[in-house]
């Protein structure tokens, strides 16, 4: 054997590690990087440097392949390092014979244990965790530094997406899906979670400052918020694109018709005034003129509350509270939205039905205002 060959050899790729037996002959495996391309290789061949009887498997993404001198036909005068400079331009031929003729060419998928191997390789206990659930078909990734809440959950080992913690009105699935692999599909979402921190910093004061009775339970999931302004006047927040939260952010005022009407021309005059150091929250309490918005009520004081006079009830099994009230400033009673929809089915025809739902008071048949049409519609 050439031993200034096989030094050649290992110098010129320094990833290669080799071994000989008796049997076997020269076996050479490990990383190497050929014409901008990485592969790791597994090469066999009894008669090196010469190449009359070889097989090379190489792993190519997730799949294992094998070439060897039955299926690949090469030039008698090439050697191991012809071999390995040309591995690109082969595995491209031999791409377009195999979709032509698949029996030329031996498959061997090792999806799951080249899948199970980089989440291995994924292991940072100190940057999120890692679960895989029994049948080893899903991983989930959680408990992220800094991003606590979040979480992304993939099929193995096809990538598919199954579930996230990111806001539901962005297309994910056709933006996450382009990554080939794992590696690259986290790093694409731990990016996608600094892109979106003006988001979520933006409704941080608000969840623990302001009373939100919609969502119930806010999550990281949903782009808006619905929470007390005063005694029964709401503010919705939204923002429509998550990766731009103040120029897509709208606010809609809820309540009564006359009260509504004023705060909007308060509102409207205060965006002036807007001062873009400051959050949304601080903004918000600028423009009404306040120190805080009100909060939520302690536990266990429900009994000083309103209770909704359909149900009797303040907090339906949902967690929903009684927020819709008619324009009469005499009626004082108020309702969940939820109850309302049933007593509005509950009337005999159907134009009857939307003239009530969206019109008056089921008590003091008062109007109700039409910025509760909405929270209506939603349920």
């Amino acid at each position: 054997m050439d031993m200034n060959y096989k030094e050649h050899l290992l110098l010129k790729y320094a990833g290669l590690k080799s071994s000989e037996n008796s049997k076997s002959g020269m076996y050479l495996n490990g990383p190497l990087k050929v014409k901008g391309r990485w592969f790791n290789i597994e090469l066999t061949c009894p008669t090196f440097p010469k190449l009359s009887i070889w097989e090379m498997r190489l792993q190519l993404n997730y799949n294992v392949e094998t070439i060897s001198n039955k299926n690949l036909n090469i030039s008698p005068d090439w050697t191991v390092v012809d071999l390995l400079e040309n591995l690109p331009d082969l595995l491209t031929t031999l791409k377009c014979a195999t979709d032509s003729r698949k029996e030329h060419f031996e498959y061997v998928p090792k999806l799951e244990q080249n899948i199970y191997a980089e989440i291995a390789n994924l292991f940072l206990p100190s940057e999120y965790e890692i679960k895989v659930n029994e049948s080893c078909s899903a991983v989930r990734f959680c408990n992220f530094a800094q991003y606590e809440q979040h979480y992304l959950e993939v099929r193995l080992p096809s990538l598919q997406l199954v579930d996230h913690s990111l806001p539901i009105c962005v297309d994910w699935q056709e933006m996450l899906g382009k990554s080939q692999t794992l590696t690259a599909l986290l790093q694409h979402f731990r990016k996608l979670l600094e892109d979106l921190a003006s988001f979520y910093e933006n409704f941080t004061d608000i969840d623990e400052l302001c009373h939100v009775v919609q969502p119930t339970l806010p999550t990281t999931k949903e782009n808006w918020r619905l929470f007390v302004l005063k005694e029964r006047i709401f503010l919705k927040l939204q923002f429509s694109d998550p990766f731009a939260p103040l120029s897509s952010m709208t606010v809609h005022i809820i309540g009564p018709t006359t009260e509504v009407a004023n705060l909007r021309r308060i509102y409207s005059e205060g965006l002036c005034d807007w001062d873009s150091e400051l959050d949304v929250h601080k903004n918000l309490l600028r423009i009404f003129d306040l120190c805080f918005f009100p909060m939520p009520p302690p536990d266990g004081s429900e009994a000083s509350l309103q209770f909704c006079n359909i149900c009797y009830t303040y907090k339906l099994d949902t967690g929903e509270i009684p927020i819709i009230s008619c324009d009469n400033s005499n009626c004082s009673l108020i309702f969940h939205a939820e109850c309302l929809k049933e007593w509005f089915s509950t009337l005999a025809d159907g134009k009857t039905f939307l003239d009530v739902a969206f019109g008056a008071c089921p008590f003091c048949k008062s109007k109700l205002s039409t910025s509760f049409q909405e929270l209506l519609q939603l349920k």
